[in-house]
Formats: structure tokens, C-alpha cells, sequence
């Protein structure tokens, strides 16, 4: 039995596809492929797979990884040749690997947010994105019940970059992303537009890697 780290990427329509019926497409995608599969054991068997980082609705990734666990003797490219022969449309396995790093080593993911370039539009996020202001709500957890706080966005936001052309302007943006500390850029818009009194609707989002605590990718 081996651990193998799938890469792939969620672009077009798919992005609004939920997790968990991202997880049922892989699981099914994993058997069609006769990919030799480890089983867990017990009254209940299952195959092992584990997405490290979910994604939220809405979002294309680039580079999102999937831990599975084989038995037998197939290499890395059978595996990514089998399930790209099975997959839909908008999924794509890009590679596979030897797991290099624990999934707890992630700690931030890295996002280009894409806008119309409209109204000075440009300016006034940069204003918003210095002014330390920036402020949501989101949903927790305290003794067990879920409680709606706020939070200042601007507190995670690990670093940011602006530009523009005459027809639209890029934000790239990272944020925390781990087991204990997650902030995604739907928490940054309803910030945004919050602060700005706006109702501002990105072009597109994706996400572009995962890091390490040093911005180094997650391997």
C-alpha cells in the first residue's frame, strides 16, 4: 500500500459544483479508472481519499490536491492517464506524486480575484485593501453551536497586489488556509463590499497553489 498526492484542476461551470459532489465525482472517477484502490478496514470498508484543502463554491483551482491509497503495481502516469479518460469536463488530473509534504504543513493559499475595470474601481479597492478595515461576518463554532462573529479580514491578508489594463484589474491575494485559521476571497468581498457600500461582483476567482508557513508551494 502507497500514498499517492493527485493534482488536478476545477475550471469552467465545474466551479460551481459543490465539494461533496466533487468528492462522489472523484470517487466514482478512482473505480471507472480500475485503479487499485486500499480499502479501510472494518464493518463499513470505504476507499481512502482525502482532499487536503476544500475549495468554496464558485472558485476555479489550479493546483488542488487529493491524497489516495493504492495497492498493486501501477505507476503515477497510468494513474493520471486512467482518470483523465473518465473524468467530466472542467476536471483535470495535471500530475501525480509521492506525498512531500504533511497536509498539515499548509498554511496559506494564494488567489487572483479578476474585476471589470470600471467607475475607478481600481482605486478604491486599493483603498479599502490599506485602510485595515475590512470587515465580515462568518460563521462559527462556540461550545459546540454555530455563532455568527465578525472578523477583520484585513488582519489575514498576507500580502496583496494590484494592476489593471483598460478592460479589467487583477488582485492577487494571499490568505490563511489550514486547519486552524481559514479565510477565503468570498469572506473579501462581502468585506469589500461592506466597507465600499458596493455590490461588487468579481469577473472570475482562482486559486492559484497551497503554501507552507515560508509561501513555499505545497508539495
Amino acid at each position: 500500500m502507497r500514498c499517492v498526492r493527485i493534482w488536478f484542476s476545477k475550471k469552467g461551470r465545474v466551479k460551481y459544483v459543490s465539494h461533496l459532489d466533487i468528492m462522489r465525482c472523484m470517487t466514482r472517477a478512482v473505480r471507472r479508472a480500475d485503479i487499485p484502490l486500499w480499502y479501510t478496514e472494518g464493518f463499513n470498508p470505504h476507499p481512502y481519499l482525502n482532499f487536503l484543502q476544500p475549495m468554496p463554491l464558485g472558485i476555479e483551482g489550479l493546483n488542488e490536491p487529493l491524497d489516495i491509497r493504492i495497492e498493486g503495481d501501477i505507476s503515477n502516469a497510468d494513474i493520471v492517464t486512467r482518470l483523465n479518460g473518465v473524468l467530466p469536463e472542467g476536471i483535470e488530473i495535471t500530475r501525480a506524486s509521492e506525498p512531500y509534504m504533511k497536509p498539515s504543513d499548509i498554511a496559506f493559499a494564494e488567489y487572483e480575484i479578476y474585476f471589470e475595470n470600471e467607475n475607478g474601481l481600481a482605486e478604491k479597492l486599493d483603498g479599502a485593501m490599506k485602510s485595515g478595515e475590512l470587515v465580515c461576518e462568518k460563521t462559527g463554532k462556540v461550545n459546540g453551536r454555530k455563532k455568527i462573529k465578525q472578523v477583520n479580514v484585513s488582519e489575514s491578508i498576507k500580502k496583496y497586489a494590484l494592476s489593471e489594463n483598460d478592460e479589467s484589474i487583477l488582485m492577487t491575494v494571499t490568505f490563511p488556509c489550514g486547519n486552524t485559521k481559514n479565510v477565503n476571497p468570498m469572506n473579501l468581498m462581502s468585506a469589500l463590499n461592506s466597507y465600499l457600500g458596493a455590490d461588487i461582483v468579481p469577473l472570475n476567482i482562482i486559486r492559484l497553489r497551497l503554501t507552507d508557513e515560508n509561501l513555499l508551494p505545497f508539495e
